[in-house]
């Protein structure tokens, strides 16, 4: 009886023993070409702000961070200056091991061991940096296939946060809700869907037109005096840009355009631009009326030297030449610039605003 209960005893304190050593989380460093520097290790959050956790001195590039308590499922990084390395925690980690070259970790040229999330992150952001896949099919395999921890990092790694992807977002909140319901971050990612929600539906209503609606026909003379349909190009999925050359943003916005352009335009994605150049009522008082003609001028040259300097290669370049008295800018509610709209093939409004950052993914979706 006296030998069982000290087996007994004996099996408790290894049981403990093992639990206990479930329970933290160790993360080693090795890291070349940061010797004599110091590492940090962040929680990320959805506030745009990263709470530090801890920060420790790298030794001949090596450094350790332990938790004793562990850390809960979240997207961590560990900081170097100002490289990091992200990491996906789950809960189930014990050890994690990093080997790495400080000069390519932007690169996301690094191992990491102990971590299949980390692991499965870095695929997918490199499958998009070597362009072996799309945002929009990452997107969906991602968070279909994926823990949901690795699908959020994905998607806010390679796409800044717009009220356009609420769904995206709804899609992940609903999934972190099922597989992490206590995390911190799957509350911050259900409110963030929420806002994001209101903010689009906000944005849509500023303008005169509404996701799912006919895409009013823009009928307007092009730079050689030619008329041009945006309804001539129902049947392909078509960018309505309104823009000018003054407009700094619309500018900085159009080597994306361009780029997608060229990608897509064999599969059936083009272009209608509608410049607000020239001079509306208001601008008409500051000049003499035998000057107007010759000021109109220079406001033409001026949008054909921004098509050309921007390389803006397709066809439909439109404008009456009346600034913010445009008649196609007037049938939209457009009263700021850039304002894009995507059109889907039947022709309706498919996508408000696609930024830089999401066109390219909205476009393939479409096509």
């Amino acid at each position: 009886m006296k030998f069982r209960n000290i087996l007994f005893f004996a099996l408790g304190v290894i049981l403990l023993a093992s639990c206990q050593e479930q329970k933290g989380i160790t993360i080693n460093g090795n890291i070349e070409n940061a010797d004599n520097l110091k590492a940090y290790f962040d929680a990320k959050t959805m506030n745009n702000a990263v709470q530090s956790l801890a920060n420790t001195e790298i030794s001949g590039g090596k450094f350790s961070f332990n938790f004793p308590e562990s850390l809960e499922p979240g997207i961590y990084r560990t900081r170097i200056g100002a490289k990091s390395i992200d990491l996906i925690i789950t809960g189930k980690e014990k050890t994690i091991d990093i080997t790495a070259d400080l000069n390519l970790l932007q690169k996301f040229e690094y191992t990491v061991k102990g971590s299949p999330a980390s692991n499965q992150f870095q695929t997918n952001i490199k499958s998009l940096i070597d362009k072996s896949t799309d945002l929009s099919t990452l997107y969906t395999n991602s968070i279909n296939d994926q823990d949901p921890l690795v699908a959020l990092a994905t998607v806010i790694g390679s796409s800044p946060m717009n009220p356009a992807l609420y769904e995206t977002y709804s899609k992940l909140s609903t999934k972190l809700q099922s597989t992490y319901p206590k995390a911190k971050l799957t509350s911050e990612i259900t409110n963030l869907a929420v806002r994001m929600k209101k903010s689009y539906d906000m944005e849509q209503s500023k303008y005169r037109v509404k996701v799912g609606q006919p895409a009013p026909d823009i009928v307007m003379e092009d730079v050689n005096g030619k008329i041009r349909k945006l309804s001539d190009l129902k049947g392909q999925v078509v960018l309505l840009d309104f823009w000018a050359s003054w407009c700094g943003p619309c500018r900085r916005a159009n080597p994306k355009v361009v780029d997608t352009y060229h990608k897509y335009k064999e599969k059936g994605f083009t272009v209608f631009n509608v410049s607000l150049d020239g001079i509306d009522e208001r601008t008409k008082s500051r000049y003499p009326a035998d000057q107007l003609p010759q000021q109109l001028k220079k406001q033409k040259q001026r949008w054909l030297d921004a098509i050309k300097k921007d390389q803006l290669v397709w066809d439909n370049h439109v404008s009456d030449l009346k600034k913010w008295d445009s008649a196609g800018a007037a049938l939209y509610g457009v009263r700021s610039i850039p304002t894009t709209f995507l059109i889907d093939k039947e022709g309706n409004i498919a996508v408000l605003n696609p930024n830089k950052n999401t066109l390219e993914s909205a476009v393939s979706k479409l096509l």
